[in-house]
């Protein structure tokens, strides 16, 4: 699968609040709101997270997944001190299941010289992914779990990878 990375651009804003509002769609179902109430609300929950993401890792690279000239999803990391952490990856559900995760994460194993480590919350539905990758909780914060591939694990894979 050819994917391609761009950085983001303010031109994709209301893409990436798709792309958010995707991860909420479940939530929003049961809530009693109108449809506006929940649009606002979402928009609010997209617009914290943006910021928030953005002053925390002021050196992250915030990258838009493409496939075949398609804006599929979103791709956020920082290489900090001592790793380097998946801030978010989320991909629209009609592209998940299709190895476009596994393609993401093989890749930034494939370059690490550093553990690489995710926040994940306890319920998230890629974990499963990250197991099977070699990712393990190293910590948590309440549902929010860090999970971690160390590089003896990112080594082996690098090794994989060239036999392939």
């Amino acid at each position: 699968m050819r994917l391609s990375l761009p950085p983001i651009t303010q031109s994709e804003q209301e893409f990436l609040f798709g792309v958010y509002a995707s991860t909420r769609a479940d939530e929003m179902a049961i809530v009693p709101w109108s449809d506006e109430q929940k649009t606002a609300f979402v928009k609010s929950q997209f617009q914290s997270q943006h910021q928030h993401y953005l002053s925390e890792y002021p050196n992250g690279n915030f990258q838009i997944i493409r496939f075949e000239n398609n804006n599929i999803g979103r791709l956020y990391t920082c290489e900090l001190e001592n790793e380097i952490r998946i801030i978010d990856l989320t991909v629209l559900p009609e592209f998940r299941g299709k190895g476009v995760g596994t393609q993401l994460i093989k890749e930034i194993l494939n370059t690490a010289e550093k553990p690489v480590r995710i926040y994940l919350e306890s319920f998230n539905q890629s974990i499963n992914l990250f197991t099977r990758l070699g990712f393990q909780i190293i910590g948590g914060e309440g549902i929010h779990q860090l999970w971690e591939c160390t590089l003896s694990v990112i080594k082996c894979e690098k090794i994989r990878s060239l036999r392939k």
